[in-house]
């Protein structure tokens, strides 16, 4: 599971965060979690780049 975020406001960020964090304690050798922060993207431009990213990490493992 990937999950990411831009500048979309403190509750959204801190909710993303919150989310990440609770779902890591579910996590196991079957499953893999990543959160990244995109700090210079905003609602408009963050799933482009997001998705790219999540393929980058889930395929080159």
């Amino acid at each position: 599971m990937f999950i990411a975020v831009g500048k979309e406001g403190e509750e959204i960020e801190r909710t993303a965060r919150e989310l990440y964090d609770k779902l890591k304690v579910l996590e196991n050798e079957n499953t893999h979690l990543y959160f990244e922060y995109l700090k210079k993207q905003d609602h408009g431009d963050a799933l482009h780049l997001a998705v790219y990213s999540a393929f980058e990490k889930i395929f080159m493992q």
